[in-house]
């Protein structure tokens, strides 16, 4: 089956007249009707009855209508894009992002991308850690953004952008709430949300242990969103990283004593080319001014 044959057919499905279709088509009526024939020996049925004055589909053709359909004009973008990929016109970018680290950070370096690249296509991904490293070795993302709380595989390389330590989130009518600065022992004996699959979460909870501060956990969420409104809604204390944009009715307070901290770093899996996307993004995060966006911790 070729392209050829799906754009003569389309072409008489849409006029259903042979002679106005090889006009459309810029090709002489036999070669359209040969080839037409030629498909229709491949799909073993006839797609249209020739009758002189009436031209219409099979029942065949009214089935592989809406398929071919679909066939050629996924073809044609391909086309498109492969011209756009050697002209320089396009610049997808597939971006893996730690479930914790909030896309707001970012904005303003996809906008500078947006604005410089032509072509630019975003494809954005929110992950765990441990899922964000292993679908970047399987080609899945150009650049991932992480943190250091799992050491990443020998193949992958990162950068360090910024540092930021951990927040205590609490309704606003919290007694907690009025306190400048949350020592770990105010935490004793209180609920406090746990988070799935979550490295930089686990380092609370060790300096917790390790400190012997009775902390319960008794309920347990993927999302920054999804703790946020159970500590809203009474389930407990929350701890997120400063760079989380808070909703309405919550407000975080710093730890007075040493906390759990992170290094937000961007990752590519060494060795592969880069596209012009995810080259200007790496240049882009390694030299931008983190401190607007983001509360840092000092370095």
């Amino acid at each position: 089956m070729e392209m050829h044959q799906i754009r003569y057919f389309l072409a008489v499905a849409r006029s259903l007249n042979f002679t106005r279709a090889a006009e459309q088509c810029n090709v002489a009526q036999p070669s359209l009707t040969r080839a037409i024939q030629k498909l229709e020996d491949e799909l073993g049925g006839l797609l249209l009855h020739r009758e002189r004055q009436n031209t219409h589909l099979t029942e065949l053709g009214r089935l592989m209508l809406p398929h071919l359909e679909r066939t050629y004009v996924a073809a044609q973008a391909a086309k498109e894009l492969a011209r756009g990929v050697s002209k320089g016109d396009m610049a997808h970018l597939r971006l893996g992002l730690l479930e914790t680290v909030s896309v707001e950070v970012l904005t303003g370096l996809l906008e500078s991308l947006n604005t410089c690249l032509n072509g630019f296509e975003l494809t954005l991904v929110r992950l765990p850690h441990r899922e964000l490293a292993s679908r970047a070795l399987e080609g899945d993302f150009d650049l991932v953004f992480l943190s250091d709380a799992v050491e990443l595989p020998e193949r992958m390389r990162s950068w360090s952008l910024f540092r930021e330590g951990s927040r205590l989130v609490v309704p606003q009518g919290h007694p907690l709430a009025r306190k400048d600065g949350i020592a770990l022992d105010d935490l004793a004996g209180t609920e406090v949300i746990d988070q799935i699959d979550c490295a930089d979460h686990e380092r609370f909870k060790f300096a917790c242990a390790s400190k012997d501060i009775p902390v319960r956990f008794r309920h347990r969420v993927r999302g920054t969103d999804e703790l946020q409104r159970l500590v809203r809604s009474g389930f407990g204390l929350g701890v997120l990283p400063a760079s989380i944009p808070l909703i309405d009715g919550l407000v975080m307070r710093p730890f007075a004593e040493t906390a759990p901290e992170r290094n937000v770093a961007v990752a590519v899996v060494a060795g592969r080319p880069f596209q012009t996307a995810t080259e200007a993004c790496l240049r882009l995060a390694r030299a931008g001014d983190w401190g607007g966006a983001v509360r840092l911790s000092p370095l």
